[in-house]
C-alpha cells in the first residue's frame, strides 16, 4: 500500500511538469519569434530609409551636374577651350581655364565638392581646378565605366575609388557625377565632371541609420570594398585592419575572417584570401537579404541584418547590428522565464515531497487529515497567485509591444504617404529633379519623423537595458547649459508644430561628468512631454547650481497632471489620459537615466497650471566647478 501511494505521488508529480514544461517551451518559442519579427521590422525599416536617402542624394547631384552642363557660359568656356586644344593651344595657359574655373567655384563650394574637370570625347582631361590632370586621361583610367555613360548621353553617378591626391601624397575615396555637355545642336562635345568625396555627405546619410550601440549601415561596390567610412575605424586599427591616419572607405573589404578577431582570434589565410561574408557574396550577385540567425560581419562579429543590391547606385547597402545587443532583451526574458519554470518546479517537487509525507499520516490521525488538506489548499492558492502574477507581467508586455508597434508604425506611415504624394504630383515624362520646395519638406518630415523613430528606439534601448541590468554610461565632462541648448535646437520644430516656444534660463557654464548621449535622451523626452501638453503656451527651461548638484527644471504651462496621474507618473507604460501617443515609457526612462547618475528627478503640478520636471545631477565632490 505505501509503495502504491508514492507511486501515485511520483506520477501525480510528472503530469504537473508535463504540461509546465509545454507551457514554457510554448511561451519561449512564441518571445523569440516575436523579438526576430521585431528585430528583422528593425534592420528592414533602417535599410529601407537609408536607402531612399542615398538614391535621393544621387538624384539631386545629379541634377545638379546636368544644370550646371546646360548653363550657357559653361558651354561657351567648353566649346572654346575644345577649340584651344584642337589649334595645338596649351590648356595650362589659355584664359578659359581660369573662366570656368571662377564660374564653377561657387558651385564646387557650397556642395563641398572635391572639384571639376572637363573630359573631351578622347578621354583627355581638357579643364579642371587640379593642373596636375589637365591634359591627362587620369579620369578615364580610374572610372571608364562613369566617363564612357556620360560621353554617350547619360547622367551618372559612380561608384567611390581611390585616387592619388599630389598635394598630400595619399590616395584619397572619390566618386564622380558625370553629365554631358552639348554644343548648340545638342551634340555630345565633352562631359562635365564634379568629383565628391564619399566620406562626406554619402557617408552621413548612411550614419543616420545607426542603431542602438553596434549598429551600422553602410554601402559597398561590386568588389565587396566598403564605399562609406565604417562606424568601428578605431577598433579596425586595433585589430590591425587599419594602419594609422587611413580611413576605411574602398580600404576595407567585406571578408569573413572565421572568428571574432575582436577578441583576438586571427586567420591563417590572408586577408585577400579569405571568403566574402555571407550577405556580401549575395549582395554582389544582386540579392537581397534579411539574416536574423546571425552570420559574421567583416570583424568576425557574429551580427544579425538585413541587404539589397541598388541597381541605380550599383552599390550594396546593409544595416548590420551585432547579434548579442539585438536579442539582449530575448536573453534577459528567457532567463527570467526559465528562472520561474525551475523555481515552479521546485515548488511542485516539494509539494510532491511533503504531500507524501502527509499521505503516511493521514493513516495515523483525521485530524492531521484536515490540517494536510488546508495546508496544500493555501499553497494551491499560492500557486494561483504566482500564475496571475505571470499573467500580469506577460500582459505588461504586450502592452509595450503594441505600443512599440504603434509609435514605429506612425512615423513609417508618414513617411510613405509623403513618398506617394510626391509619385503622383510628378508628371512621368518629367526630369527626376525635386525642387527646392519639395526638398525643403521632405527633409523636414523625413527629419522630423525619424526623430521621432530614433527617441521611440532610444528609449525601447534604455528599457531593454534596464530589465537586463545593462544599463552602462559613458561619462565624459560635459557643460549641462550646452547641452540643452543643442536639445532645444534639435527639438525647434517639433517644439514649433506643437504651438509652443522654448525660453533657456541660466546662472552660467555647470560642468560635470556625465553621459552626454543618455542625458540628451533625458532631455528629448521632458521636452517633447512639455511641448505635447504646452497648451500652446511658452516652455522655460531654467539652469542652476546648489551645493553639489547641477539643477534642470523643464516647466510648461499647460493642462497639468492629476493628482492621481503624479503618484504614478514614473511608472513603464504608464500613459496619461489625455495622451494621444507614445509608449508611456518615456518618464520611466528619465527616471532610469537620472538614478543611474547617482541624481534625482521630480515632478510638481496642478491641474491646468502646467507641469515642472526637476533633474538634479551630481557634481563633482569637493569642487564647485571641474
Amino acid at each position: 500500500m505505501k509503495i502504491r501511494t508514492q507511486r501515485a505521488d511520483w506520477l501525480l508529480f510528472l503530469v504537473m511538469l508535463v504540461p509546465i514544461g509545454l507551457s514554457t517551451w510554448f511561451g519561449l518559442s512564441l518571445i523569440d519569434a516575436i523579438h526576430r519579427r521585431q528585430a528583422a521590422a528593425t534592420v528592414q525599416t533602417v535599410l529601407a530609409t537609408t536607402r531612399e536617402g542615398l538614391v535621393t542624394w544621387e538624384r539631386h547631384m545629379e541634377a545638379t551636374a546636368k544644370s550646371w552642363a546646360g548653363e550657357a557660359g559653361v558651354r561657351r568656356v567648353v566649346l572654346a577651350q575644345l577649340k584651344l586644344r584642337s589649334s595645338g593651344g596649351a590648356l595650362h595657359e589659355g584664359p578659359y581655364l581660369g573662366e570656368l574655373r571662377r564660374l564653377l567655384r561657387d558651385v564646387v563650394q557650397q556642395k563641398q565638392y572635391m572639384g571639376f574637370d572637363i573630359i573631351a570625347p578622347d578621354g583627355i582631361d581638357i579643364a579642371s581646378d587640379h593642373g596636375d590632370v589637365v591634359a591627362t586621361n587620369t579620369l578615364s583610367r580610374l572610372d571608364p565605366d562613369t566617363i564612357t555613360a556620360a560621353l554617350r548621353g547619360s547622367t551618372v553617378t559612380g561608384a567611390p575609388f581611390l585616387m592619388r591626391d599630389q598635394n598630400l601624397e595619399v590616395d584619397v575615396p572619390t566618386m564622380l557625377v558625370a553629365t554631358p555637355v552639348r554644343d548648340e545642336d545638342g551634340a555630345i562635345v565633352a562631359a562635365l565632371v564634379f568629383r565628391i568625396d564619399p566620406t562626406g555627405e554619402f557617408s552621413r546619410i548612411t550614419q543616420s541609420g545607426r542603431v542602438g550601440e553596434t549598429g551600422e549601415t553602410y554601402a559597398f561596390d561590386r568588389y565587396a570594398r566598403l564605399a562609406t567610412e565604417s562606424r568601428f575605424e578605431p577598433l579596425l586599427r586595433d585589430i590591425g585592419l587599419l594602419a594609422a591616419g587611413q580611413h576605411s572607405s574602398q580600404v576595407i573589404e567585406l571578408r569573413d575572417p572565421g572568428g571574432n578577431m575582436l577578441r583576438g582570434f586571427r586567420s591563417r589565410l590572408p586577408r585577400s584570401e579569405q571568403p566574402l561574408t555571407r550577405m556580401a557574396m549575395s549582395a554582389v550577385s544582386g540579392k537581397s537579404g534579411l539574416d536574423t540567425d546571425g552570420y559574421r560581419d567583416y570583424r568576425g562579429v557574429t551580427v544579425i541584418g538585413a541587404w539589397v543590391w541598388d541597381p541605380e547606385l550599383q552599390l550594396g547597402i546593409a544595416t548590420e547590428v551585432d547579434k548579442a545587443e539585438a536579442y539582449s532583451a530575448l536573453t534577459a526574458t528567457r532567463k527570467v522565464v526559465l528562472r520561474t519554470f525551475i523555481v515552479g518546479l521546485g515548488i511542485t517537487l516539494v509539494l510532491t515531497l511533503i504531500l507524501q509525507q502527509r499521505a503516511k499520516a493521514l493513516a495515523h490521525s483525521l485530524g492531521r487529515e484536515r490540517e494536510l488538506r488546508t495546508e496544500l489548499e493555501e499553497r494551491v492558492d499560492r500557486l494561483q497567485r504566482v500564475e496571475g502574477e505571470l499573467e500580469s507581467a506577460v500582459h505588461a508586455r504586450e502592452e509595450f509591444l503594441r505600443f512599440a508597434s504603434h509609435e514605429l508604425r506612425t512615423p513609417l506611415t508618414s513617411l510613405r504617404l509623403l513618398y506617394e504624394y510626391m509619385l503622383r504630383a510628378r508628371p512621368e515624362d518629367a526630369t527626376p529633379v525635386m525642387s527646392p520646395a519639395d526638398v525643403s519638406r521632405f527633409l523636414k518630415v523625413s527629419t522630423r519623423e525619424l526623430r521621432r523613430m530614433t527617441q521611440v528606439i532610444n528609449n525601447m534601448f534604455v528599457l531593454s537595458n534596464v530589465a537586463a541590468g545593462n544599463a552602462v554610461l559613458n561619462l565624459e565632462r560635459v557643460e549641462i547649459e550646452e547641452l540643452v541648448r543643442n536639445v532645444a535646437r534639435k527639438m525647434q520644430t517639433e517644439v514649433a508644430a506643437e504651438g509652443c516656444t522654448v525660453e533657456i534660463q541660466s546662472e552660467g557654464p555647470v560642468y560635470g561628468h556625465w553621459d552626454r548621449t543618455h542625458l540628451e535622451q533625458v532631455f528629448v523626452n521632458l521636452l517633447s512631454n512639455a511641448a505635447r501638453f504646452g497648451a500652446k503656451q511658452p516652455i522655460t527651461i531654467s539652469v542652476s547650481k546648489e551645493p553639489g548638484f547641477a539643477v534642470v527644471s523643464v516647466r510648461d504651462r499647460g493642462v497639468g497632471i492629476t493628482p492621481e496621474e503624479l503618484e504614478r507618473i514614473f511608472e513603464p507604460f504608464r500613459r496619461r489620459q489625455d495622451a494621444h501617443a507614445g509608449l508611456g515609457a518615456g518618464l520611466f526612462v528619465c527616471r532610469a537615466i537620472v538614478e543611474a547618475h547617482k541624481g534625482t528627478i521630480s515632478v510638481s503640478s496642478e491641474k491646468g497650471e502646467g507641469a515642472t520636471f526637476c533633474v538634479k545631477l551630481p557634481l563633482p565632490p569637493g569642487s564647485d566647478q571641474v
